[in-house]
């Protein structure tokens, strides 16, 4: 699987461009600004979206999906379930918060635990993770050597993500980060909503803020 990662928007979130290297079916995860950068870059990499990708709701990973659903009409437009009312609701995805407006069109799927994405070779996963909004979801790759998991704003490098907003869980996050991703091999790649990748061993060593996932905090 080819990965190109862009960043995009004045909060510097990870859009990704997934495409499998046999052919041109991919996939977008995540376009949160730069619409038509992102659609330019699609072009450029000979790539069609089977699928548009939210890992969770709010604006500054939704923020392009009217662009990108414009452009590749085909390819549906997937949120977790209890997600997908905050794609139309400034309030819920934080677009008044910006003073942006609500672009996003609905969503056309409804992601939930255990559903599979397939583009070409590649299978994405679907793995339930709330705790940043009620209906976070992470992607994951398990068939790539080595794994690779896509997870918006639940972990990033030597970080994790904010619960202080609208429908956010200090415990749920905890829970997710303790039961979905900590579970995973040390070598699993994790591309995070912002900043670099990591992995989970990286971080399972390193990242401080991962005490929070001890069963204790449960």
């Amino acid at each position: 699987m080819v990965i190109v990662a862009l960043e995009v928007g004045p909060l510097l979130s990870n859009a990704y461009l997934l495409k499998d290297e046999e052919g041109e079916a991919g996939a977008v995860i995540d376009p949160g600004a730069e619409g038509e950068r992102i659609i330019a870059r699609c072009r450029s990499e000979g790539l069609v979206p089977h699928f548009i990708i939210n890992t969770h709701g709010h604006i500054d990973h939704v923020g392009a999906n009217a662009a990108l659903k414009e452009a590749f009409p085909g390819a549906p437009l997937c949120i977790g379930a209890r997600d997908a009312d905050r794609l139309t609701d400034a309030a819920g995805n934080l677009a008044d918060l910006f003073g942006v407006p609500a672009m996003s069109r609905p969503a056309d799927v409804l992601l939930e635990e255990g559903r599979e994405l397939r583009f070409g070779s590649v299978v994405l996963r679907v793995v339930e993770t709330p705790g940043h909004t009620p209906g976070g979801v992470c992607l994951l790759a398990a068939d790539e050597s080595p794994p690779q998991l896509f997870c918006g704003d639940l972990v990033f490098r030597l970080g994790v993500g904010r619960t202080d907003l609208p429908g956010g869980s200090a415990r749920e996050l905890a829970a997710s980060i303790r039961t979905r991703v900590l579970t995973l091999p040390d070598e699993t790649v994790i591309w995070p909503g912002h900043g670099p990748k990591t992995t989970v061993g990286a971080e399972r060593s390193e990242n401080p803020y991962l005490d929070l996932a001890d069963p204790s905090c449960a």
